[in-house]
This record gives structure tokens, C-alpha cells and sequence, in this order.
């Protein structure tokens, strides 16, 4: 059967990164003190990117097994 990754952690990350909740989402800040910040709006808007070609692959990769 043929797959577009290459490995089976690639395709992990692919699946974490595509169901990942954008909005709800908080980083650990060193240099705040050790707090949980949000992201910023440019960084939501890398993340949804992210996230919407990780479903693409993984839509691919679907139907490359079928």
C-alpha cells in the first residue's frame, strides 16, 4: 500500500497538528516567568495554516491507501 509519509511519526504529527484546537491554545513563556500566554494573532494565523496543510496531506494520504 503506498502512503505519502515517510514514517509513521510524521504522520503523528500530521494527525496532532490537524486536530489541534487554535483558539484554545497556549505557549509556556520563558521569558514572562514561566507563564502560559496565548498566541498571538499572527501565530493563530500560522498555526491555522499549518493546520489546514496537515489535514490536506493527510486527506491525500487517505486516499492514496483506498
Amino acid at each position: 500500500m503506498s502512503t505519502l509519509y515517510r514514517n509513521r511519526e510524521e504522520k503523528r504529527h500530521d494527525l496532532i497538528v490537524a486536530n489541534i484546537v487554535v483558539d484554545r491554545s497556549i505557549r509556556y513563556s520563558l521569558t514572562e516567568g514561566g507563564r502560559l500566554l496565548p498566541f498571538s494573532d499572527e501565530e493563530k494565523e500560522s498555526m491555522r495554516e499549518e493546520q489546514a496543510m496537515a489535514a490536506a496531506r493527510l486527506a491525500i494520504d487517505r486516499a492514496m491507501q483506498s
